[in-house]
């Protein structure tokens, strides 16, 4: 049994009540006592090669719910559609194909079929719990499978939302799947767990896509030959559109091109990356000052994507330090936020650990009379630190009810959804 919720717990001391205590989301479950499997990868997350097929996965996900809204109804995705899914989260080689469009569009680039995939993972997890209702635990490993499988081929679209998609629809398949650890007769899934890619949403794809992306929106901005004052005048328009501050951008470079000192030192950097001093005497002020703010925010915009694949508490901790510089158009206006995409990235990797921490409390009780460890110590098998603290899990022992809390990240302490804590029942 499993039941979620954000509560605000208030302690009482000698009739005395004190604050409230920070807001947790609470995820409660009622599980066996249960050891591996043997053999112990017998239940894997993810589908295993001998199930694999040749194909591209995406035209097949999308065929099914364009089939689905042709019958212009709303009604539930049919068995048959569903199977369809199966086979496409057993496809080989993911290919979005959409290179051609990231390099012409830019950040206008439409991206209609990130809905159609987050409308797939509901329909999955409705087919999942109805599985888990039933206690078909080898037909909701199969499940859990596709819509993790769907998680992985999400990531690789080469956009930073892609990558915020996959992680949105690998948390939607996490909520059936606690929920199936709550059942009776369920399987351990520790070594399935453990076996799982780290990280599992990686966003090396989605930081390439953007840096095509902005290249597209600035490809107007000519290093190599002399820009005509209408050149000139259509980029600097476009980039006030993307600044959303009326003329501000204007007044900027206008202020600047009167700065000598200022002048001088964007020169120097051109030169320095590469653009011949030669060159840029036939510039105008305007060009190299668009030229020298394209330069800076690829500096800060590597300065954040350099440390992403740090671990987590060490890449959050780094990107909430970088302070880019403020009132610079391009920067402003193209700078991603990958502090939040690293957030979510690493809440996700959380999740998966705590669940490992619950997989392992449920092995320990199986070759301990039913009983849960006064302390993590104990434990026999390997666990992960939290990814936002490095440091173990708090767990506490309480009347025999195990608590598993997790750590928030750095300006996310008052955030219900970064306080997960699982209370674990073993089941007499």
């Amino acid at each position: 049994m499993t039941e979620t919720l954000v509560s605000c717990a208030v302690l009482i001391a000698t009739a005395v009540a004190s604050p409230p205590t920070q807001p947790e989301t609470v995820i409660r479950l009622t599980v066996d006592a249960t050891p591996a499997p043997k053999p112990a990868l017998r239940y894997l997350l993810l589908p295993d090669l001998k199930d694999m097929a040749l194909g591209n996965p995406i035209p097949n996900y999308l065929k099914c719910v364009i089939d689905q809204e042709s019958t212009g109804t709303n009604a539930p995705f049919s068995r048959l559609a569903l199977k369809q899914v199966d086979r496409a989260a057993r496809m080989d080689k993911p290919d979005w194909q959409i290179l051609p469009k990231l390099k012409t569009d830019g950040i206008g680039l439409l991206l209609p079929d990130l809905q159609k995939m987050r409308q797939l993972a509901s329909e999955l997890q409705s087919r999942f719990r109805d599985e888990i209702a039933l206690r078909r635990f080898d037909d909701a490993v199969i499940t859990a499978q596709t819509m993790f499988s769907l998680s992985r081929h999400m990531a690789d679209h080469p956009t930073l939302i892609g990558d915020l998609v996959a992680i949105a629809i690998a948390q939607v398949a996490i909520l059936p799947f606690e929920e199936m650890l709550g059942q009776p007769g369920c399987p351990n899934f520790y070594w399935a767990l453990t076996a799982l890619p780290h990280p599992f949403v990686a966003l090396d794809k989605g930081m390439e896509g953007e840096r095509l992306l902005i290249q597209a929106e600035l490809r107007g901005l000519d290093d190599k030959n002399p820009m005509t004052t209408a050149q000139l005048k259509k980029m600097i328009t476009y980039i006030q559109q993307l600044d959303r501050r009326d003329n501000k951008v204007i007044a900027w470079l206008s202020e600047r091109a009167k700065d000598e000192k200022h002048m001088e030192t964007a020169r120097r950097r051109l030169i320095e990356n590469g653009v011949p001093a030669a060159r840029l005497e036939l510039f105008s002020p305007y060009q190299v000052l668009l030229l020298d703010e394209k330069l800076e925010y690829e500096i800060q915009r590597d300065e954040a994507m350099k440390l992403v694949h740090l671990p987590t508490w060490e890449a959050i901790a780094r990107l909430d330090k970088l302070k880019p510089p403020k009132g610079r158009p391009i920067v402003d206006s193209l700078l991603p936020a990958l502090d939040r995409v690293r957030r979510a990235q690493g809440r996700l990797e959380q999740r998966i650990a705590l669940l490992r921490h619950v997989e392992a409390l449920r092995l320990y009780a199986a070759d301990h009379g039913g009983k849960l460890p006064a302390k993590l110590s104990e434990v026999a098998v390997p666990l992960p630190v939290d990814p936002f603290s490095g440091k173990p899990f708090r767990y506490e022992l309480v009347d025999g009810v195990g608590h598993l809390r997790g750590n928030p990240p750095n300006e996310n302490e008052k955030s219900a959804a970064y306080y997960l804590h699982y209370e674990i029942i073993i089941r007499k």
